[in-house]
């Protein structure tokens, strides 16, 4: 259990322990000394206060993470848990509104360009949270592993925090697009990457693999803004392909409907979230 959810039961009991000294005093007490009346009460009261504004700042504190911190402390602590960290890139050609996708290496479907974020420096997950790395992983520096429920509050708070680990998204980048020779290091050189959003899939109901009963997945959305020399290649190479084994143009509808090319072609459905 964390520190900031003792604190909150710490709280908490010593506010129901000073209700409970009150409803005694109105309602059970008699006689009624004045040690009672003039100093425990005005004590209990101001206990109250305290306690009061401790549950809430700890509660803010905490933000939107609160309850699941509490789930995962008291209710599912030892629950096998899947955790994917990772970010995508929305690539899309203004003008003709499509989106660019590249063909996934591990799965049969068009997505965004993008995959899991990497530690960085000496973090060991393996040792801090218990974790373990999927069977098929051979890159143990990836942020795709399993652990315990318990662990889920302190790794979205260490993910939030940037320490440790990739924040930017050029590796990914040059690997599926650059290695792969679909676009050229001629103009792709460096490109400028606009954080948009998160999207987050907290403790979601899942046995896609042996054990897991939950996922969480989080997704950091990056812009990638074209210079006139990016967007004149990608506007070139869909005039002479709008999809090949490599990759994909394909519009918002078809991103919504998770397929495209008379529904023989599937696209990955957390595609949808760069739109």
């Amino acid at each position: 259990m964390s520190k900031e959810l003792k604190r909150f039961f710490g709280y908490l009991i010593v506010f129901f322990f000073a209700v409970g000294y009150l409803i005694y005093r109105y309602f059970y007490l008699s006689p009624v000394t004045d040690f009672h009346k003039e100093i425990l009460v005005a004590l209990a009261f101001a206990v109250l206060s305290t306690c009061a504004m401790g549950i809430y700042e700890t509660i803010k504190c905490q933000g939107k993470y609160f309850w699941t911190s509490l789930r995962c402390s008291l209710f599912i602590p030892n629950k096998e848990t899947y955790v994917s960290l990772s970010y995508l890139m929305r690539i899309k050609l203004s003008g003709s509104e499509r989106y660019f996708l590249v063909k996934g290496s591990k799965v049969d479907q068009y997505q965004p360009v993008g995959g899991v974020y990497k530690i960085i420096g000496n973090k060991d997950i393996y040792k801090e949270w218990e974790a373990h790395p999927k069977s098929d992983d051979k890159n143990p520096d990836d942020l795709r592993f399993f652990v315990k429920a318990r662990y889920i509050p302190e790794i979205i708070r260490w993910f939030n925090s940037n320490k440790n680990r990739e924040t930017g998204v050029w590796r990914e980048f040059y690997e599926e697009l650059l290695e792969t020779k679909i676009v050229s290091r001629k103009n792709f050189k460096t490109i400028r990457a606009e954080f948009l959003c998160s999207h987050e899939n907290i403790l979601s109901k899942q046995n896609r693999f042996k054990n897991e009963q939950y996922h969480t997945l989080i997704y950091d959305i990056f812009q990638i803004e074209l210079s006139p020399n990016q967007f004149q290649e990608l506007k070139e190479l869909m005039a002479k392909d709008t999809f090949t084994t490599q990759y994909a143009f394909v519009t918002r509808d078809e991103i919504e409907k998770e397929c495209f090319d008379n529904h023989k072609l599937k696209i990955g459905q957390h595609t949808k979230f760069t739109i």
